[in-house]
Formats: structure tokens, C-alpha cells, sequence
């Protein structure tokens, strides 16, 4: 039989008549090697580069011992320790997308929380709703690249003019022809007029989720309206406003700069030099940016209860009108130029959906001595969250095709 050993190795005896046993490891059994004569003086040493005759004897493996297994109830409890530790990520990204999905159930209870319970909110004043805005916006800016902003303008070009057309054509119409004939106060006129002027919001990107929409064009749209929104609000708002009250385009052009522009172009940035960082916290940025969005409505109706209350039944059926048409054609104008019905859902919501929120900041900031127009934005904005979560909703059970 032959044995394959390591070539040389060297063992000292230590006194005589002590018997060398040399371990050699196989895979199935333990091989003894014992030489026959292994005496040795003390300061003698034994070389088995020349060794002795050989006897060998195999024994059979030890047996291993088998890892402890904890007892069933020991191992229970290490289980209910384990589900009792903190989150993961997945976690809490679940936690946070369902809570975002509930979009309109905190925009329409903050505006209720706001009426009734007006303390709650009016300490969110109008430094504080600027820089809550910005960050909206900046968490937008997170969610693209310099290559993204560009690729608004090139990537389905047809598709995103046909939306950019919608957007800033069919409710700006609409909310021309509400607030010269449906017999409002002038305040509530032009908060109708003004929010028809707005780009499209960040919660039109949740709705379309849900909704079972074009996600890549309703991103693209919401991008390049607000993007657009720098040169399209101030104009349109000084054609369809500034017949009511006289407003200052160039103002207005600066303050959309600041609100929108410029934080979108920041977070664009910030996600072009450190994109590892954004991918940790972009995932929670459309919790945040409900939370901002919850707290502006708030903070709006708490500073206007009085208005709310005398003037919110009159205006809450314009703006219903207002944005279920936008709704309505943004649909079947879609589906009249042949779109698929996804890309007709899509448009619906962007068109339906505009930035409220931005609307009212703008109001506050360009008129503060009618806060009659800030409450026509705030009804606009629990109106089509409203509408628009009942919308999806419909089309998220009804639709079983998500590519039709």
C-alpha cells in the first residue's frame, strides 16, 4: 500500500522508550504511523529522513461531535429577539413607500386639522414654507442627472410635446374660462387662475404609480414642466391674472427661479458628484417631500380659517370643475391622437394634477393682501388629491394589463 506524505519532516525524541505516533489525516480514516524502535537518548535526535521500519495500523475516525442545537423553545426565543431588532432598509422602505401612497389621506387631513384645530399648523409660517418647498423640489432634483435633463428634451420627443402641449394648454384654458364666468370673488378668481398656471406636482408621479402610468414619461413631464415653469408660469399667469390684478412677471419669473430652478439644478448636481449618497436617501425623499407638502396645506388653511369658512363652498366646486376636466380630457385628448391607454392614464394625471402648492407659495409671496387666493390653491390642492387617488385607485383595480 502506498502512503503519500509530506517529503521530509523531523521529530526529537525526548527520552528513551518513548514511542513516536505520527497522525496523518485522510478524508475516510486516521492512519497511526508508530516506529518500532524509537528510543533516543536525551540530547539524541531521531531524523525520519531515514527511518526505521514501519508498522502501520489504521484506526478508525473519531467521531465528530455534532454542533449543539438549542432547544425548541430556545430557539423561538432567539427568533422573536431577532424580529424585535431594529428595521432593515427594506423595512423601512416599505413603511415608507405605503405611507407616501396614503398622499391625499394626510393632504386632506391636514386641511381639516388645520380648520378645526388651527394651533397645530400656524406655527409653519412663510420662511419656513419657502425653504420647505425648495426642498420638495431639491428631493426632485435628487431623483435626476445632468444626462436625465437632457435627455427630457431628446428621449420620446413626440410624447413629452404632446404632454408639455396639454399641460400648459387645456387647464390654463379651463381656469380662464372658471374664473371669468363662474361668478367668484376676485381673490378666488385668481387663486383659480394661478394654480391653472402651474407646472405639474411631485404627488402626480405617486398617483401615476398607482395608477399603473408611463413612470418614465410621467417623470420627464413633471421634470421638464418644471423646468419650463421658469418662462411658462410668469407668462401665462400675467395673461389669465394679470387682467384681474396687475402682476409682475419679472418677479415672479425670479421667484419661480429660486423656488424651482434652482433647487432642482442643485439636487441634479449633488446626485451627478456623490450618487452612492443619494441612493442611501433618495428612496425616503418622496415620504419627505408628503410631509413638507402636508405641512404647507396646513399651515395655509390655519392662517385662513375665516376665509375658509365663508368663502370654501363657494370654491371648492370650481376647482372640482377645474381639475376633474383636466382629468377627463387629458384622457381622451390622448386617446384621440392615438396613445396607448397607458400613456392616455399618464397624461391624465399630469394634466389633471398641478403644483398647488407652489401656486399658494407664490400667492402669499405676490399677494399678501388677498388671502382669498391662497385659499382657492389650498382647496385646489386637497381637491385634486382627492380626485386624483380616487382615479387611480379605479384604474389600479380595473387595469390587469400594466404595458396596455
Amino acid at each position: 500500500m502506498m502512503l503519500k506524505t509530506n517529503p521530509t519532516f523531523q521529530q526529537v525524541g525526548r527520552c528513551r522508550g518513548q514511542k513516536l505516533a505520527i497522525h496523518v489525516e485522510c478524508s475516510l480514516v486516521k492512519v497511526k504511523v508508530k516506529p518500532i524502535h524509537a528510543g533516543c537518548s536525551h540530547n539524541s535526535k531521531h531524523m525520519l529522513g531515514s527511518p526505521p521500519p514501519m508498522r502501520l495500523a489504521f484506526a478508525a475516525p473519531a467521531p465528530t461531535k455534532k454542533p449543539s442545537q438549542a432547544p425548541m423553545h430556545d430557539r423561538s426565543s432567539v427568533q422573536c429577539a431577532a424580529a424585535s431588532a431594529a428595521p432593515t432598509p427594506n423595512v423601512l422602505m416599505a413603511i415608507s413607500t405605503a405611507a407616501t401612497a396614503l398622499f391625499p389621506v394626510w393632504v386632506i387631513g391636514a386641511a381639516v386639522g388645520g380648520y378645526v384645530r388651527p394651533e397645530l399648523f400656524n406655527w409653519f409660517q412663510t420662511s419656513q414654507i419657502t425653504n420647505g418647498l425648495m426642498f420638495v423640489m431639491l428631493g426632485m432634483g435628487l431623483t435626476l442627472t445632468w444626462s436625465d435633463i437632457f435627455k427630457v428634451f431628446t428621449k420620446q420627443p413626440g410624447l413629452l410635446a404632446m404632454g408639455m402641449f396639454m399641460q400648459y394648454t387645456i387647464l390654463p384654458a379651463i381656469g380662464y374660462l372658471i374664473s371669468r364666468n363662474w361668478g367668484l370673488e376676485a381673490g378666488l378668481a385668481i387663486g383659480v387662475a394661478l394654480v391653472s398656471c402651474m407646472p405639474g406636482g411631485t404627488a402626480s408621479n405617486i398617483v401615476a404609480f398607482i395608477a399603473r402610468g408611463d413612470m418614465p414619461l410621467s417623470v420627464m413631464m413633471t421634470s421638464a414642466s418644471t423646468l419650463m415653469a421658469v418662462f411658462m408660469t410668469p407668462l401665462l399667469s400675467s395673461l389669465l391674472v394679470g387682467q384681474l390684478v396687475p402682476v409682475d412677471p419679472k418677479a415672479m419669473f425670479m421667484s419661480v427661479l429660486q423656488l424651482v430652478l434652482a433647487p432642482v439644478l442643485i439636487g441634479c448636481t449633488i446626485n451627478s458628484i456623490a450618487p452612492k449618497l443619494v441612493a442611501v436617501v433618495r428612496p425616503f425623499m418622496p415620504l419627505a417631500a408628503t410631509a413638507v407638502v402636508v405641512l404647507i396645506v396646513g399651515s395655509m388653511i390655519s392662517c385662513n380659517v375665516g376665509i375658509m369658512g365663508e368663502f370654501g363652498a363657494k370654491v371648492i366646486p370650481a376647482v372640482f370643475v377645474l381639475h376633474s376636466s383636466g382629468f377627463f380630457l387629458g384622457y381622451w385628448a390622448s386617446k384621440a391622437l392615438g396613445t396607448t391607454d397607458k400613456i392616455a392614464r399618464t397624461n391624465s394625471i399630469e394634466v389633471g394634477m398641478q403644483s398647488s402648492a407652489l401656486a399658494a407659495v407664490l400667492a402669499k409671496l405676490h399677494f399678501p393682501n388677498q388671502p382669498m387666493v391662497v385659499a382657492a390653491c389650498i382647496m385646489s390642492a386637497c381637491t385634486h388629491a382627492l380626485l386624483g387617488s380616487l382615479l387611480a385607485g379605479f384604474w389600479n383595480m380595473t387595469v390587469y394589463n400594466w404595458d396596455a
